[in-house]
């Protein structure tokens, strides 16, 4: 998985709705010492963020291969500095200053690979 969330630019994450069936969105992820992060640039507003905070789970898509996540919410400044840092190497464009506004730091989410699911080959 953490391959994955370093090659690709859009990755897509899987949340699930309340009433079953999941969603598929794509979104911006990054590593930082070997743990995969993502955030949500957008705010309370964003469902997939929604979907995912009632769950604390998710699975990132590719292709035939799905990687389940436990998330976990990420309060410290040090990894939110070294997130900064990991979105500025990595991505370009009008939607990296959403990520990187102080006001949605606090959406910054470690994604842990539960056992149960796909390793990475």
């Amino acid at each position: 998985m953490i391959g994955y969330l370093t090659q690709t630019d859009d990755v897509t994450i899987a949340t699930t709705l309340a009433a079953g069936g999941e969603v598929r969105t794509e979104i911006w992820a990054v590593v930082v010492d070997g743990a995969g992060y993502i955030r949500n640039g957008f705010g309370e507003s964003s469902k997939w963020y929604r979907r995912a905070q009632r769950t604390h789970r998710a699975a990132f898509i590719d292709g035939d291969r799905r990687f389940g996540v436990t998330i976990e919410d990420v309060h410290d400044e040090a990894t939110l500095e070294s997130v900064d840092d990991a979105y500025r190497r990595k991505y370009r464009g009008p939607g990296l200053s959403a990520v990187l506004s102080s006001g949605t730091r606090r959406y910054t989410m470690r994604v842990v690979p539960r056992a149960d699911t796909e390793l990475e080959p």
